[in-house]
């Protein structure tokens, strides 16, 4: 029998974060089983889901990262998973899409397009956004991965993009994905 934790670990970007975090995993049995890591403004932030054995409790991590929060000054926290949380395959199916968002940067894009994606049922698997300077103004680029219910007409949802788009001043394009399933 395992256990199951999702840890997360933020702190200033810098060499030997994933390899401090590791190690402590590592010294501590656990099996990282699935993870997402990236920069934002200079911070790191990962995810990480883990396998232990049956034994070890959630109060075990704090000691086994005690030396990398020092070190690094990472702010991690730990909670456990029960067996019913932890999948192997997607809660929600549907076709996967790839939906790509740019304009001049302004409050709200995100949220005019993902209150019209959970209106349709449609469920975020991904989502990156990033502001670029831009000759008048900078530039808001957002790119989202989700997948589409079967029963949701993409001709209309585009229909209704087009709405958003002249709202927001923004542009919006939609593309099947095709995907490779590991």
């Amino acid at each position: 029998m395992r256990r199951f934790f999702v840890i997360t670990a933020i702190g200033k970007d810098r060499p030997g974060i994933v390899a401090g975090v590791s190690k402590a995993l590592y010294d501590l049995g656990a099996n990282i089983e699935d993870s997402s890591m990236t920069i934002l403004s200079g911070e790191f932030a990962m995810i990480l889901i883990v396998s232990t054995k049956e034994e070890v409790v959630a109060s075990d991590f704090e000691s086994h990262f005690k030396e990398v929060t020092n070190k690094l000054g990472l702010f991690i926290s730990i909670k456990e998973l029960n067996e019913n949380e932890i999948q192997s395959k997607k809660l929600y199916s549907g076709i996967p899409y790839i939906i790509s968002v740019i304009g001049t940067d302004k409050p709200g894009i995100v949220y005019k397009v993902s209150e019209l994606l959970a209106s349709k049922g449609i469920n975020i698997t991904d989502l990156n956004t990033k502001v670029i300077p831009g000759e008048s103004a900078p530039v808001y680029t957002m790119i989202l991965e989700v997948d589409i219910p079967e029963y949701v007409d993409v001709t209309l949802l585009e229909k209704e993009f087009s709405i958003i788009e002249k709202e927001m001043s923004i542009d919006i394009s939609i593309k099947e994905l095709d995907v490779l399933e590991l």
